[in-house]
């Protein structure tokens, strides 16, 4: 196959374990190999959109309520996840650590967050986003007297 797509056996490899991040030149000899658009070959339900209506949406919350988010993201989406939330003021949510590669992007829709991070803080104000390591401790901390709103996005690179 490395010979048909004219890429080293190398990277073959490490795309076909997925521990790679092939440039879009490698995923197109690929896909050519195979006789297949790139959508074919990259796109895992071979929908082009996939439709989560809101039965298949789910509401998580924390023990004390402070902090509720409701996935929005295809439930059989396994490396990746969505959620809106919702932090009500002075409320702290810890969020887990994910695989090694992960990464979480956090965007804030109405008030403010505070994101800590290894003893860092930053405070996003509505309109503000942020990425960061997804595989490690972070809290989100609702520092005011209003209701925040945010939506964060996580990528897990590992998770399979």
């Amino acid at each position: 196959m490395a010979d048909l797509a004219n890429i080293p056996r190398a990277t073959l490899a490490t795309v076909e374990k997925d521990d790679a991040n092939p440039s879009l030149a490698v995923v197109y000899k690929i896909a050519k190999a195979l006789g297949v658009s790139i959508d074919e070959l990259v796109v895992t339900d071979h929908e082009r959109i996939q439709l989560v209506d809101s039965e298949q949406m789910r509401w998580t919350e924390s023990q004390d309520g402070l902090y509720r988010a409701l996935t929005i993201s295809p439930p059989n989406d396994h490396r990746f996840s969505q959620q809106i939330f919702t932090l009500q003021p002075g409320a702290r949510y810890e969020g887990r650590p994910h695989p090694p590669g992960s990464e979480e992007y956090l965007h804030i829709l109405k008030g403010e967050v505070v994101l800590e991070i290894s003893g860092e803080a930053k405070v996003l104000e509505e309109g503000d986003s942020a990425r960061f390591k997804g595989n490690v401790r972070h809290n989100y901390v609702n520092a005011s007297s209003s209701l925040a709103q945010g939506i964060v996005s996580i990528l897990e690179k590992c998770k399979k």
